[in-house]
């Protein structure tokens, strides 16, 4: 039986298949030298590349935890840690702009909404984990 589109809810796997859609982005921006010459690339897209990779790290490490009042806080740190890597990236990429790169505006729009819906999507699952978790102690 299928739902209804207006009564579906993200899923914590669309947390995670977003999240993976921003790093292979990520990934692909920082290693072209047309946005970021190979001179420049220990300096600063090694660790925008590696916050994208943390940031899939730790949904899929909460994603793997149980929803228990045991693992609660231990889900709840991983996904806070993943917003920490969004806000990381943001700061990064805003820092690359400064320094001149010439990174295309329609491409950091895109890479904008993308961590904007991403951080939308983390902060709706921590608030339905809390709502579960409240609901079992009763």
């Amino acid at each position: 039986m299928s739902v209804l589109a207006r009564f579906r809810s993200e899923s914590p796997f669309e947390v995670r298949d977003n999240a993976r859609k921003i790093e292979a982005k990520i990934i692909r921006l920082c290693m072209n030298e047309k946005y970021f010459p190979k001179r420049y690339r220990f300096i600063l897209t090694t660790d925008i590349i590696q916050d994208a990779h943390r940031l899939v790290d730790y949904i899929e490490a909460a994603n793997t935890l149980p929803l228990t009042e045991d693992f609660y806080k231990r889900r709840l740190m991983y996904q806070k840690e993943a917003l920490i890597r969004i806000e990381n990236i943001f700061r990064k990429m805003a820092l690359a702009e400064e320094l001149g790169f010439t990174i295309p505006e329609a491409i950091l729009i895109e890479m904008g909404e993308a961590l904007n819906k991403e951080e939308g999507l983390i902060k709706n699952w921590v608030e339905s984990d809390r709502t579960r978790i409240k609901q079992n102690k009763k």
